[in-house]
């Protein structure tokens, strides 16, 4: 019987990452003392990461999450906070990695070390089907008369920020804020992450939105680890590498972006 590319990954990187235990840094020695690795996560990004209306947090942030806490043989533990917040409570010792749909930037990196990518995504661009008529790409959007919906601390903010100086900058608490203010009307066009935008615009087809076809920037996600443990580093990206290389990565893909099940969970 052939095993999954996540199991073989697993039990490969097992054997390493028990190898290393005993040499463990600052928070390394935490989480393994005390049997627990603590993540934290925004909840607000599917299909990254989000609460499922029965209070579940889910996505595929959260099953590499568990898989990591697995690999190490300790108990998961997920700690929802706020996107702009999540590297600060990384910092301050609140969290022990943020996995959270986290853009690899060079002023967060100036912050963290980042471990990756495990996804490779870009900027997208989410309207109203009778917008998308009107504009071209998204520097049509370029004019005082529009409003742009972004989520305060992502890249989709300082996006919309550089690309389009004239118009209005909607910068709101989260994902889902932002993009109830596209489906209400106050705003024209949300910025943010393509994949949202791509799988927004399906399940909302009987509000008519469309997303544009392309993604428009380049942007890396990682896991973010805090600056003082190089041996929690190293772990989190050999990790990282040894899921990839056994196919672990891929089929987290495939359940997140190819089958479509567990939109039905997301809060109406």
């Amino acid at each position: 019987m052939r095993k999954s590319g996540i199991v073989i990954a697993l039990v490969a990187f097992l054997t390493l990452a028990l190898a290393s235990a005993a040499l463990a840094g600052p928070v390394m020695d935490r989480i393994m003392k005390k049997g627990e690795l603590v993540v934290g996560t925004a909840a607000d990004y599917p299909p990254f990461n989000f609460k499922a209306a029965d209070g579940t947090i889910m996505g595929l942030d959260i099953d590499l999450a568990t898989i990591l806490a697995k690999s190490i043989n300790v108990k998961l533990k997920i700690e929802v906070i706020p996107f702009p917040k999540l590297l600060d409570a990384l910092n301050a010792g609140k969290v022990d990695v943020v996995i959270s749909g986290v853009t690899m930037t060079p002023v967060r990196n100036a912050k963290v070390f980042f471990a990756g990518p495990y996804f490779i995504t870009g900027q997208g661009a989410l309207m109203k089907g009778e917008m998308m008529q009107k504009v071209r790409d998204l520097t049509d959007f370029n004019h005082p008369e529009y409003t742009v919906a972004v989520a305060k601390g992502t890249t989709g903010e300082i996006t919309a920020k550089q690309l389009l100086p004239k118009a209005k900058i909607m910068s709101v608490a989260d994902m889902d804020a932002a993009l109830k203010a596209v489906l209400s009307g106050k705003a024209q066009v949300l910025v943010t992450d393509f994949p949202f935008c791509v799988l927004a615009s399906f399940r909302y087809k009987a509000d008519n939105l469309a997303a544009l076809q392309k993604p428009f920037t380049f942007e890396p996600l990682g896991v973010a680890v805090p600056a003082n443990d190089p041996l929690l580093q190293n772990m989190v990206d050999n990790f990282l590498g040894t899921l990839e290389g056994g196919g672990g990565i891929n089929e987290l893909k495939r359940r997140w972006f190819k089958q479509s099940g567990w939109i039905k969970k997301l809060p109406q």
